[in-house]
């Protein structure tokens, strides 16, 4: 069942072009018009498990289908984008020769054959659509990733891969765990056994943005780094700052794009401290924090060819206020940014397109439903 919101949206926007906003390289876009409407899921009476699924679901290759896990049936639910109606699960054994384990699930993955790689802490766990287990990944014991990663570092189990699945890009560094440090990309192509490492500087900055509650227990508080295989590209970026690193696999290549537009800075203020000596101090230090400027991961658009981010920001930060601003960056393919506007509704998170759709997922009533956005027009500056 479709429930359509009859909100249809028109705004122009014109980009500060200045030496020091050198946010338009080609192309802008003055006029951007968008709908939105909102689609419910037919779960066929099966309980999805919502609020964790939203966080690891995953697109297939196609663009046609969504899988959803629920952790705790330990269960995969395939969504069929067409008709949104669930079309198939798959029951997992949690232990045994082909068990999934019972540690948390980090990500998933699904390759264009319908394999799926499962990121836990313990490793990765390559399982087929009828609750097979293929393989076990722990680069901690495979000789191709071990003699290559740097001393005092190891490499990340949870990341991205390629269509067929068998080129894996994540981090490394002196951790592992989650997506909030790291010093490089670490790419291994599973089908040949070879690795490869790639310093990435943008990475160690959210070194800088960390937040230490000091004593003989440390806390830490830090952001977060997104990384996306798409067309050949290795993307990384990070929620502190206003930037992209992007290694281009066919010519073994890294570059930088870094903005500043009037929308948004270049990073986070970082008008925090850094070190603190107590718990109330360090819960207002990531108060602080919370309200300047997140920057969103990058979606890629294959029907417009476009790259969308959402970046969020709250103005006159009081616990009494909610005054939260969504800033919608537009990228060509090149990463080129053509066109922002703060008049939008925040669609951050895990977001996808669908045939032009861009999709948010919402818990409503404990049922599955997304948001969709759909833009309508676009006008080019001449």
């Amino acid at each position: 069942m479709m429930k359509k919101l009859a909100y249809i949206f028109t705004f122009s926007f014109l980009l500060s072009c200045g030496d020091d906003k050198k946010a338009i390289e080609s192309d802008r876009i003055s006029e951007y018009a968008f709908s939105i409407d909102t689609v419910e899921v037919d779960s066929k009476d099966k309980l999805l498990s919502v609020q964790a699924g939203l966080r690891s679901m995953t697109l297939a290759p196609d663009g046609q289908h969504l899988f959803f896990y629920n952790a705790a049936e330990k269960r995969l639910d395939r969504i069929d984008l067409t008709t949104y109606e669930l079309d198939r699960s798959v029951q997992f054994a949690p232990e045994g020769p082909n068990g999934i384990g019972n540690l948390s699930i980090y990500d998933l993955h699904v390759t264009d054959r319908e394999e799926f790689y499962f990121s836990a802490f313990d490793g990765i766990r390559k399982m087929d659509f009828t609750g097979n287990r293929l393989s076990f990944y722990n680069w901690d014991v495979e000789e191709f990733v071990s003699t290559i990663i740097p001393s005092n570092t190891i490499a990340s189990f949870s990341g991205d891969y390629d269509s067929t699945g068998n080129l894996f890009a994540g981090v490394y560094g002196k951790s592992r765990g989650g997506n909030s440090s790291g010093e490089g990309l670490v790419l291994i192509d599973l089908g040949e056994r070879k690795s490869k490492i790639v310093d990435m500087p943008l990475l160690k900055q959210l070194e800088g943005f960390e937040i230490e509650l000091v004593g003989d227990s440390p806390i830490k508080n830090g952001d977060e780094f997104f990384i996306e295989l798409v067309n050949d590209q290795v993307l990384i970026s990070i929620s502190a700052a206003n930037a992209v690193a992007i290694y281009d696999l066919k010519t073994d290549s890294l570059y930088q794009k870094s903005f500043a537009t009037d929308l948004l800075p270049a990073q986070k203020p970082g008008n925090f401290p850094r070190k603190v000596n107590s718990m109330d101090a360090f819960k207002q230090a990531v108060k602080t924090k919370y309200y300047e400027p997140t920057f969103g991961k990058f979606t890629y658009d294959p029907l417009s060819k476009r790259y969308f981010r959402f970046s969020r920001y709250q103005i006159d930060a009081t616990e009494e206020s909610n005054n939260w601003i969504a800033v919608l960056s537009v990228f060509d393919e090149m990463l080129i940014l053509i066109y922002e506007t703060d008049q939008v509704p925040d669609f951050s998170g895990n977001v996808f397109f669908k045939d032009g759709y861009l999709h948010k997922g919402i818990n409503q009533d404990d049922e599955l439903a997304f948001i969709r956005l759909k833009p309508n027009a676009w006008a080019l500056q001449e």
